[in-house]
């Protein structure tokens, strides 16, 4: 009778380790591991026009009819230069590429007359190479968030945060 109960025993316990791995492991027999997708981990685009690399582009301005200053950088692995022309309906900005090298938009200013759009929107742009084009929307910002503020054409004033500082709290809330 021991023996049989050992038996029992043992298959109980190969059929609960069986069960455990199924429920731990079937989550990802039937679904698509998030590790696997590819995303921008930043606020801005990411997308390739022709050969060029367009990585993490975002507009910066004060509002929907200041200057706006794009940041980002283009990354050009041909052996040729390439010249990226954003268009929005305000304006245009063309910049050159050269052959094989990275160009931070950080490190010079591509100024637009506006994003024609208010911060924390999206604006409708068409980035072309050369004869490849896209039509795409930029993510525009303002100076919320401190590590933009430096970006900000005329410069951030600290004042335009003044409505998200909250109110101190009175003696009749408790």
């Amino acid at each position: 009778m021991t023996a049989q109960k050992n038996r029992g025993r043992r298959a109980a316990a190969a059929a609960a380790i069986a069960m455990l791995t199924l429920g731990a492991t079937g989550c990802g027999a039937i679904n698509e591991q998030a590790t696997t997708f590819q995303y921008a981990a930043s606020d801005g685009i990411v997308l390739n026009v022709g050969d060029l690399n367009v990585r993490n582009l975002l507009i910066v301005t004060k509002s929907a009819t200041d200057k706006a200053r794009l940041i980002g950088s283009l990354v050009n692995a041909t052996d040729a230069a390439q010249t990226l022309k954003v268009e929005l309906s305000t304006g245009s900005v063309s910049i050159n590429v050269p052959a094989k090298t990275t160009v931070k938009l950080e490190e010079i200013e591509k100024i637009l007359p506006s994003a024609g759009v208010l911060p924390g929107s999206r604006v409708e742009a068409t980035l072309s190479v050369g004869s490849n084009s896209d039509g795409i929307t930029i993510p525009v910002i303002d100076g919320t968030l401190e590590e933009y503020r430096e970006f900000v054409p005329g410069g951030f004033d600290e004042h335009s945060l003044e409505h998200l500082t909250p109110e101190p709290k009175t003696e009749e809330h408790h």
